[in-house]
């Protein structure tokens, strides 16, 4: 999979950024294959990676029972990477093969340390998807809302 301007400003997240913003985030963007039944995340664990889907289906699941699936393009798993507290508050595992966008944390907090006006316009874009995904976990919003 290959990664430009393009497949970056298709996705919710980076919707908004300008070119030259785009540009500073590519290098710290990885594309990886994912398989069925691979885990991403495990609940607890210290967050180290930040996924954006850009194929295939995922089960996010909680400790208490919960769980929904993500399958469009632009989901994320492991948000906690860029909202904090840092660890991961669901476990996630592929439901079929797929691809994903990867970011590591440590490179993603640098990036925003040393440009606060890129990390302010994402983490305004992660917050609004999060409160969306949390309404609807909550049975208060449509999937198409």
């Amino acid at each position: 999979m290959h990664i430009d301007f393009q497949n970056i400003q298709e996705i919710n997240i980076f919707e908004d950024l300008s070119p030259e913003e785009i540009d500073k985030i590519l290098p710290i963007i990885h594309p990886v294959k994912i398989f069925e039944g691979e885990r991403l995340i495990r609940q607890g664990d210290t967050s180290q990676m930040f996924y954006i889907i850009i194929s295939g289906n995922y089960m996010i699941h909680f400790k208490d029972g919960r769980a929904f699936t993500l399958h469009k393009k632009g989901d994320m798993i492991g948000w906690t990477t860029v909202a904090g507290p840092f660890t991961y508050h669901e476990s996630a595992v592929a439901l079929t093969d797929g691809e994903a966008l990867t970011i590591p944390v440590e490179e993603f907090l640098h990036l925003m340390q040393g440009d606060s006006d890129l990390g302010n316009k994402i983490t305004r874009k992660v917050t609004e998807i999060v409160r969306k995904r949390i309404a609807f976990v909550k049975g208060e919003l449509t999937e198409e809302e």
